[in-house]
């Protein structure tokens, strides 16, 4: 019988297309295969996925375990290789210069390397030389008051506390003060949360409210809104005072029929920052507390802030600013982070970060500028105290003018810019870089180097006094904003120090013996950071009582006091650590200050439990070695004791570990106290 004709292909490759072949279709097609040719088909290649040979796929899986073969027998050779080299090569005599980006010119990209580290690893490289496991010290866990996963990375309190946990339960897990077994599901995120300031996920179908019926709360409105703006606005000087209390009368006095919603949000929110931060001589105000007041108002503005349904103009983003400070007052920073988060993105969806003409905006050009390089500096300050990267790309996208650096209050916004570069630095080089110890604790100091330089390049009438720096003859003339920004820049520049070298902390508790000079420095620079934070927020409190309501203080003051509380929880009373002993008692006192704060009363608590351990421990002399090296080491920092900056760093320095709790047992203190969400109803 006759062969039935075979049927036309559906689509031939293109050689057989060319050369009028009868393609088969497969892949590669019979005549590709037989002439070793590239079978190209065009169109979607996916259609061709189907009718692949089995022999074509039996050929290419033999092909990828020979070359999985050679890569197995490479990497042997490599570690052996490295296993058999002399420790000395992995040391290098002179550490190789981190890359560093330059504060002279704002903003000042950083290098490609330096942004977003992609150079080769060094060779050999070794694990255990790095200043600390940041990945071991980070923390996501499932947050049971909100139901919403949290992450918290390594340069954030949250992690300290994981960490305290994670490298005692390695050394003494059998030494646990509370016999009570860990409770399932137990989250450290759960714990610290501020239950008493979460806002609920409903608000998005309530109905805006009547505020005509209150005439916009205009009985209290200009004590708050005098609270916002005679006091933390210096700080971040982003809203334009005379047009708002312009705007604010038409409000109060029925001159818009229709206000537009954005700005009634804006109202509502500087309301509400203004009756949280500022100084209260009575309890109430028509019946409201401090945080009644802010929590009401805040409440009100996400409902017109939800129905404006991602409203793209300023006011919507200086109301988003504003709500994230909020947040981080009320310490609740994940919401922080996720209001700065939004206030970034309608930044970006507007142009506010480029130099764009529009001659709607002309007239408020200056404003744009102050907002969007404010919250640039804010957003990189939160994510970092929270261990979470920045939403902001890479500084080539921003060609917005910057502020200018001149005398008045707002030249803060540009020098608050090459700060926020520096801590990004800091993130990125020291918490973030997968580099040798050495290398880190270089890439360290020229950050500290260019730190110090900021400070030196700061304007006189918000230099704070130190790195030798005095006051001008007529600093007793200085305005208001002048001594805010002074202040707060002297404990930023403290802050950022000491999370610049805490982890070096961390690695002397693994290591030990053959310790090079410079990390003796960098304990002995943290500690008096952690110290410094302690002592100037106390010298504020004694002199101004505004200071008292700025509640994120708790958090500075908290990071200091845990850095302190290491080698006291570790060594008990002894010589090493009874200088510690008067900042942290100074700590106590701060936040016994604060006592309209029930965070603050927490915190005392805590403090508390590890000072009545610390008075009532034993010495606890350094383990004894058989060789010289850690004798040699405590020789060394004896020597030191009068150099390091007043620091008695022997041997807690190298060897100092965790208290002698166990984490579960921290935490289960906040049960005893009556529970811990933070600032309970």
């Amino acid at each position: 019988p006759q062969r039935p004709k075979r049927q036309r292909a559906a689509q031939a490759c293109d050689r057989c297309r060319l050369k009028k072949y009868k393609c088969d279709e497969l892949y590669p097609c019979t005549h590709c295969k037989k002439n070793q040719l590239d079978c190209v088909y065009q169109r979607n290649y996916r259609q061709r996925e189907s009718g692949q040979s089995a022999s074509y796929v039996i050929e290419l899986e033999t092909k990828v375990e020979e070359l999985t073969a050679k890569l197995r027998v490479a990497e042997s050779k490599l570690i052996s290789n490295h296993a058999h080299q002399p420790p000395k090569v992995v040391t290098r005599s002179r550490p190789r210069p981190a890359p560093r980006a330059s504060i002279d010119a704002t903003p000042s990209s950083m290098p490609p390397n330096g942004t977003t580290p992609r150079e080769a690893l060094p060779s050999p490289y070794d694990p255990q030389e790095e200043a600390c496991d940041t990945v071991e010290h980070e923390i996501s866990e499932l947050n049971h008051h909100t139901n919403g996963i949290e992450f918290h990375g390594s340069s954030s309190s949250a992690a300290l506390i994981g960490h305290l946990q994670t490298t005692r339960e390695k050394g003494r897990a059998e030494e646990r003060w509370d016999s009570r077994a860990p409770e399932a599901g137990f989250s450290l995120i759960s714990t610290l949360h501020n239950s008493s300031f979460s806002p609920s996920c409903t608000v998005g179908s309530a109905q805006l409210a009547p505020l005509q019926d209150h005439n916009y709360y205009f009985e209290h409105a200009h004590a708050f809104i005098n609270g916002y703006f005679e006091n933390i606005h210096f700080i971040h000087p982003l809203i334009d005072k005379e047009d708002f209390y312009a705007r604010a009368r038409d409000l109060w006095f029925n001159k818009t029929r229709q206000p537009e919603p954005s700005f009634v949000a804006l109202y509502l929110s500087v309301l509400s920052f203004g009756a949280l931060v500022r100084v209260w001589d009575e309890e109430t105000l028509g019946g409201l507390t401090r945080f009644e007041w802010s929590r009401k108002l805040f409440s009100e503005g996400r409902v017109y802030l939800n129905h404006l349904h991602f409203s793209n103009n300023l006011d919507t983003v200086q109301c988003l600013y504003l709500m994230a400070k909020i947040c981080q007052n009320e310490l609740n920073p994940n919401l922080a982070y996720m209001y700065l988060g939004l206030a970034v993105r309608t930044c970006l969806a507007v142009g506010f970060n480029r130099h764009v003409r529009n001659p709607k905006d002309e007239q408020r050009s200056g404003w744009i500028s102050k907002t969007w390089w404010g919250i640039f500096s804010l957003e990189i300050e939160i994510s970092f105290s929270i261990g979470r990267p920045d939403t902001l790309g890479m500084d080539e996208y921003h060609n917005r003018g910057l502020p200018e650096r001149d005398d008045s209050e707002y030249a803060i916004i540009p020098w608050m810019v090459d700060f926020a570069q520096i801590i990004r630095r800091v993130s990125v080089r020291i918490y973030h870089s997968r580099i040798t110890l050495q290398e880190k604790l270089q890439a360290a100091l020229d950050i500290e180097a260019d730190l110090d330089k900021w400070m030196a390049r700061l304007p006189d009438r918000i230099k704070p006094d130190i790195l030798g720096h005095q006051p001008s003859s007529g600093a007793l003339r200085d305005p208001k904003w002048a001594r805010r920004q002074r202040l707060v820049l002297q404990i930023r520049y403290y802050n950022v120090k000491m999370l610049l070298f805490r982890p070096f902390l961390s690695n002397f508790t693994r290591k030990l013996r053959n310790t090079p000079t410079e990390p003796d420095e960098t304990i002995a620079k943290c500690l008096d950071a952690a110290t410094k934070t302690i002592e100037v927020i106390y010298d504020i409190f004694r002199i101004h009582t505004f200071f008292r309501c700025w509640w994120y203080n708790t958090t500075y003051v908290m990071f200091a006091t845990l850095t302190l509380l290491l080698p006291m929880s570790k060594l008990g009373m002894c010589a090493e650590t009874i200088p510690l002993l008067r900042s942290v008692d100074m700590a106590v006192e701060i936040l016994e200050a604060m006592d309209e704060s029930v965070v603050a009363k927490k915190s005392v608590e805590i403090i508390r439990h590890y000072l009545k351990d610390f008075r009532s421990s034993e010495p606890r002399p350094a383990p004894a070695s058989d060789g010289g090296d850690d004798a040699s080491i405590h020789a060394y920092a004896m020597h030191q004791q009068e150099q390091l900056l007043g620091f008695d760093i022997p041997d807690w320095a190298y060897g100092f570990g965790l208290p002698d709790y166990s984490f579960e047992g921290i935490t289960r203190l906040f049960d005893d106290l009556g529970g811990l969400p933070m600032l309970d109803s």
